[in-house]
């Protein structure tokens, strides 16, 4: 290989590579939030509320604003299901990040 393609090879293969990391981190959030809607779900099953929906907060009270309005399903889940809400609400914020950014999941 004469030097000049070996430049054009050394700068090709981390641009290369970096196509590939960007689509794993992409199907790995992807497949997080997967697990995290499948955990969610089978929470919310097992305390009987499998139709009610998902909370958009882990919050029960803001300062600012006093009590959150929510009915007594979406408290019951808030309580109950709190690890598996956390981890689905940043499963979707880290989804979302990553489409902001423009290396979106192509779904």
């Amino acid at each position: 290989m004469n030097p000049r393609r070996s430049l054009a090879v050394a700068a090709l293969v981390p641009w290369l590579l970096s196509g590939c990391a960007t689509a794993d981190i992409a199907e790995s959030v992807q497949a997080r939030l997967t697990k995290a809607e499948a955990e969610m779900s089978l929470c919310k099953q097992n305390i009987g509320l499998a139709s009610a929906p998902t909370p958009a907060t882990t919050a029960l009270y803001d300062s600012a604003t006093g009590p959150v309005a929510q009915d007594a399903s979406q408290v019951k889940i808030k309580t109950l299901c709190g690890r598996e809400l956390r981890e689905l609400l940043d499963a979707q914020r880290v989804l979302n990040e990553l489409r902001r950014r423009g290396t979106g999941t192509g779904g």
